[in-house]
């Protein structure tokens, strides 16, 4: 991911502060900002029965048939882009969270419609009843690397003839790739066009609107605010983190890790050392909730006081749904969000 990042701020260097399509230059840049992106769609193929792709573990590429008849979606996040994808999901997951989700994104909690299966209230695959979902006999399980989802899952679906795709999610270019995927899947690739590429031509327009060649770039610390007092920093390696060096942004916990970590623990004084900006915080479970946690952490802790940032009231806690949950096709909304947080004195359009 790193890599990747680096890669795109190259990228970026070439972009100025100028509104989109403001002239054939402008044009030209984020034309490669597009390529950049696109870049792990353009490797999805489709044929006239199936779509052929690489997920997260498997050595060669899937071919899985179009138009599955009884699809489980095992993950939250990625039942919402199933059906923004034109798709229809006979067994999901449920639960708070995941209902919320559904009720934002799909228009309503789809655990309610019928023919619809609840197969487990937790996308945390180590609090799934296997038996129960291979009983369910779907044509095609979808699935998450994280949580445990794929590791519980696969042996016994395997053992059932039930494919499973293992989606690995971390950042814009994942999105429109499985996107891509789902449409097709579902028989709608139209959407790739109604869909995924507006949104797509929002993100670029965000980024080419940061200023090239930044000669103080602000410095940004990550924090995610996850249950029971656990506070972390993200890396760039992480959704929120990637997006913060995408925009020309410092990312001052990347300092601290080992080049493949997502989430670090924090140390105050290295924070301190980095003086950064402004502090953003993603929020597992409301922004009032988590900036609470954060207050009863740190609170007291003369270090966390200490900090420019902090003295400034320059912290900033960013909805779950659209910087913890994937925010699918309102990905343009989150960074407009957060470009605005980072920039203030950019105008980033509608």
């Amino acid at each position: 991911m790193k890599k990747l990042v680096s890669m795109l701020l190259a990228l970026l260097m070439v972009c100025a502060a100028l509104p989109v399509l403001a002239d054939a230059d402008t044009t030209d840049r984020a034309e490669t900002l597009r390529e950049y992106f696109l870049e792990k769609a353009n490797e999805v193929e489709v044929t006239d029965t199936s779509v052929i792709f690489t997920d997260a573990v498997s050595e060669t590429p899937l071919e899985i048939a179009k138009n599955p008849q009884k699809p489980a979606v095992l993950y939250g996040s990625f039942v919402t882009l199933w059906y923004e994808a034109g798709g229809v999901a006979a067994g999901v997951i449920g639960g708070d969270s995941s209902i919320e989700l559904y009720n934002l994104y799909i228009g309503r909690d789809v655990t309610q419609d019928e023919g619809v299966a609840v197969l487990a209230e937790s996308s945390a695959g180590k609090n799934w009843n296997t038996e129960t979902i291979i009983a369910f006999q779907p044509d095609l399980i979808i699935c998450s690397t994280a949580m445990s989802g794929y590791k519980t899952i696969s042996a016994p679906a395997e053992a059932a003839g039930i494919p499973v795709v293992a989606m690995s999610y971390n950042d814009f270019s994942d999105y429109l790739k499985w996107f891509k995927v789902f449409c097709n899947l579902n028989g709608q690739p139209e959407l790739w066009d109604t869909v995924a590429m507006p949104a797509l031509d929002k993100v670029v327009d965000v980024l080419c609107r940061i200023p090239a060649d930044q000669e103080n770039p602000p410095k940004v610390f990550a924090m995610f605010s996850a249950a029971k007092d656990n506070i972390t920093a993200n890396t760039s390696n992480t959704v929120l983190g990637g997006m913060i060096s995408e925009m020309g942004a410092i990312n001052i916990s990347d300092a601290d890790a080992d080049s493949d970590a997502d989430r670090i623990e924090i140390n105050l004084e290295s924070v301190y050392a980095a003086d950064p900006d402004l502090i953003v915080v993603q929020c597992h479970a409301s922004t009032d909730d988590d900036a609470a946690q954060l207050e009863g952490v740190y609170g007291d802790n003369p270090v966390w006081q200490s900090l420019r940032a902090v003295q400034d009231g320059k912290i900033y806690f960013l909805e779950p749904h659209l910087f913890h949950y994937k925010p699918n096709s309102h990905f343009a909304e989150a960074y407009k969000t957060l470009a605005e947080i980072i920039y203030p004195d950019i105008d980033f359009g509608e």
